[in-house]
């Protein structure tokens, strides 16, 4: 099922050459440095569509020797599916007719098992076989584990590369200082900061998620001041916000809970899909005492307790709307 990690790790290769031809080079595929791509749809539906095919990411390769061109398929496989048994070998038939070239099947995988698995050749016919597919696969048994810094300084997209392949490695922890550490070297501040972004929408792993929101706290700040920096600043805010408010609202309903309230699936929407935190903190303290719902949602009038809501440094108070208190808004 594509998430943002399966769709980080086929679409980040494409998208930088060098690393790309670093990660060919672990196939002996002897395809030389200096070859440009194309990007191609990723549609194998056919006309008409009776249902979608969709592939993760296609390439046009262009070799700079001025051999054959050949079109790329890259797969990211983070378990074992048994239907791309049957999607894989389509696909490479379907680019072959389409464009005519070779067709290269690249599979990323994320661990051993799958990687073993992904790397069977897939036949089908009777007796000798009428088609035959064999995946290339990238996965944790020929991928190099980057565990020093100056190999990660090296080349940061590829060690990106290889991190998120080794995510579920025992020693994650270790694997995200030595990239934290490197990327903390980098002096171009924009683009460290974009590929930070990239490494922890990359990892499949809430676990590793969390050990590299640390370690970018702890190493370096995004940059304030550059698109990246302020929206993955601001992002950083608006998530532990939205944290805090999800909470609230999970708090308030067990709350509801425990003093004997009978919830509708009506009332668990109104809390879960409020975004207002004086709010739930005033149904909160209402919930307390209450006998009934009509008290706790009744609308709130001057003589409520609503907490502030809390506010960046850089911001002026806006008070929320509908939660004013007249007197404090007479000036």
């Amino acid at each position: 099922m594509p998430n943002v990690s399966h769709d980080t790790l086929h679409g980040f290769l494409p998208e930088r050459p060098k690393a790309l031809i670093r990660a060919l080079d672990l196939l002996d595929l002897e395809i030389p440095p200096g070859v440009t791509t194309e990007t191609l749809p990723t549609d194998a539906s056919g006309a008409p569509k009776m249902f979608t095919r969709q592939m993760d990411s296609v390439l046009r390769v262009v070799r700079p020797d001025g051999g054959a061109p050949f079109i790329l398929l890259v797969e990211a496989q983070t378990r074992i599916e048994t239907k791309k048994e049957t999607s894989w070998p389509y696909y490479v038939a379907y680019l072959r007719d389409r464009y005519k070239l070779e067709v290269v099947l690249l599979v990323l995988c994320v661990d051993t098992a799958t990687a073993a698995w992904a790397a069977r050749p897939l036949h089908t016919g009777l007796g000798r076989p009428t088609q035959v597919t064999v995946p290339h696969v990238l996965g944790p048994a020929n991928v190099p584990r980057v565990s020093r810094m100056q190999d990660a300084s090296a080349d940061l997209d590829f060690a990106a590369f290889c991190l998120w392949i080794h995510s579920n490695d025992p020693d994650i922890e270790g694997i995200l200082t030595v990239m934290g550490e490197a990327l903390a070297q980098d002096t171009d501040r924009e683009a460290r900061d974009d590929l930070a972004g990239l490494i922890e929408d990359g990892l499949g792993s809430e676990h590793a998620r969390k050990i590299w929101r640390n370690l970018m706290e702890t190493l370096f700040t995004p940059r304030r001041g550059t698109i990246v920096g302020d929206a993955r600043l601001a992002g950083q805010e608006e998530g532990r916000e939205e944290g805090r408010v999800a909470g609230k609202a999970e708090q308030l309903l067990r709350l509801m809970e425990r003093r004997g309230f009978s919830l509708t699936e009506e009332t668990r929407q109104r809390v879960t899909t409020c975004s207002d935190m004086p709010l739930l903190d005033l149904w909160f303290d209402r919930a307390i005492d209450a006998t009934t719902l009509d008290e706790i949602f009744a609308a709130p009038s001057s003589t409520d307790r609503v907490p502030a809501p809390a506010q960046r440094p850089e911001h002026t108070a806006v008070p929320s709307q509908g939660l004013t208190d007249p007197e404090s808004s007479t000036n």
